[in-house]
C-alpha cells in the first residue's frame, strides 16, 4: 500500500514538473500552451514538421496583421495532428482561417511513438484521454501509477527537476509555434532516397483519410475559412514521391468542400539548396519567401479581411 502511495505521489510530481518544462517541446508549441486558454488566434496553421518550420508566423503576423499561430508537430501524422487541433480548438476561440499542411507523409493515422512524452502528464485531461490510442497507450499506462515513466529514467529526472525550479534545458526557441530552422543543407537523407530504385510511397491511409473528411466535415459547418497548402519540397526530393493517390483525395476534399489548394510543390527556387535545411524542410530565408508568397496569394483568393 506505501508502495502504490508513494507511485501516485512521485507521479503527480513528476507530471506537475514535465507540466512546467517547454524544453522538451523546443520545437513546436507544447500541450501546456494549447491547454491555457491564452492563444486565441486569428490563423491556425496545423500539420507535420514541414507546416513547423514552413510557416514563418512573424512573417504572416507582419503581411496580414492577424495573430498567427503555428501548431504544426514533428514527425507525426494527422491523427496527432487533429488532436493538437482538437486541444486547441476546446481551450481557444475559433479562428479566422486555418492552413492545413498537405504532403506525402500527411495522410498517415497511428503514431510512430517519436515524442510520445509529452502526453504523460496530460492523461487527465479528457481530449487527450480521447486520442491515445493513435499513441498506442494501454489502460496500464493511464492508471497504474508510474507505468507510463517506465524505464525512462532520465525524463523522472528531468520532471523531478523541473518540479523544484531546476530546468535541464533552456526554453523554448520559436515565436508562435514556429520553428525557426536557420541550418545549412544537409543532403544525407536525399542522397538516401536517390539511391533507392523505386520511387518513394506517399501514405495515403484510409482511417486518416476518413478522419480528415470527418474534420473538414465540421469544419463546413462552421464559420472558418480553410486552405489546403503544399508547402516547398526540394525538387530532387519531390520528383522521386510517387504523390497521385495522396494527391487525388486532397482534390477530391477540396472541390466537395469548395477549399482552395495552394501547392508550392514547384516553387521557382525548389532547385537552389540555400533555401533548406534539409530536402523535406525549409530553412528560415525559405520559410520567409514562401509564407511572403503565401500570404499574396491568400489575400488573391479574397477569403479575409
Amino acid at each position: 500500500m506505501l508502495a502504490v502511495v508513494g507511485a501516485i505521489l512521485l507521479q503527480q510530481i513528476v507530471d506537475h514538473g514535465l507540466k512546467k518544462m517547454t524544453s522538451h517541446t523546443a520545437t513546436q508549441t507544447s500541450i501546456s500552451q494549447l491547454l491555457s486558454d491564452t492563444l486565441n488566434t486569428d490563423i491556425v496553421i496545423m500539420g507535420n514538421s514541414r507546416a513547423l518550420c514552413s510557416y514563418n508566423t512573424a512573417i504572416m503576423e507582419k503581411e496580414t496583421g492577424m495573430k498567427t499561430w503555428n501548431i504544426g508537430v514533428s514527425g507525426q501524422p494527422f491523427g496527432i495532428s487533429y488532436l493538437r487541433y482538437q486541444l486547441y480548438a476546446w481551450h481557444n476561440k475559433q479562428p479566422k482561417l486555418l492552413i492545413i499542411n498537405i504532403d506525402n507523409t500527411e495522410l498517415e493515422m497511428i503514431s510512430n511513438g517519436f515524442g510520445r512524452e509529452e502526453y504523460y502528464p496530460y492523461f487527465s485531461d479528457n481530449m487527450v484521454r480521447s486520442y491515445l490510442d493513435v499513441y498506442g497507450f494501454t489502460w496500464k499506462d493511464i492508471y497504474v501509477p508510474m507505468y507510463k515513466y517506465f524505464g525512462d529514467y532520465k525524463l523522472i529526472a528531468y520532471g523531478l527537476m523541473s518540479s523544484v525550479g531546476l530546468y535541464p534545458f533552456a526554453s523554448q526557441q520559436h515565436y508562435h509555434g514556429f520553428f525557426n530552422c536557420d541550418l545549412p543543407f544537409d543532403g544525407q537523407r536525399l542522397h538516401e532516397i536517390l539511391s533507392q530504385k523505386e520511387l518513394d510511397p506517399a501514405c495515403c491511409e484510409s482511417d486518416a483519410i476518413q478522419l480528415l473528411e470527418k474534420f473538414l466535415g465540421d469544419l463546413d459547418r462552421q464559420p472558418i475559412h480553410v486552405i489546403f497548402c503544399y508547402a516547398p519540397q526540394y525538387q530532387l526530393l519531390y520528383k522521386r514521391l510517387q504523390l497521385s493517390d495522396c494527391m487525388n483525395v486532397y482534390h477530391q476534399f477540396s472541390d466537395r468542400y469548395n477549399i482552395p489548394l495552394l501547392d508550392y510543390s514547384s516553387i521557382s527556387w525548389g532547385n537552389d539548396s540555400s533555401y533548406f535545411y534539409n530536402a523535406n524542410h525549409i530553412n528560415l530565408l525559405g520559410s520567409e519567401l514562401f509564407t511572403t508568397q503565401l500570404v499574396h496569394d491568400i489575400d488573391s483568393l479574397g477569403i479575409i479581411k
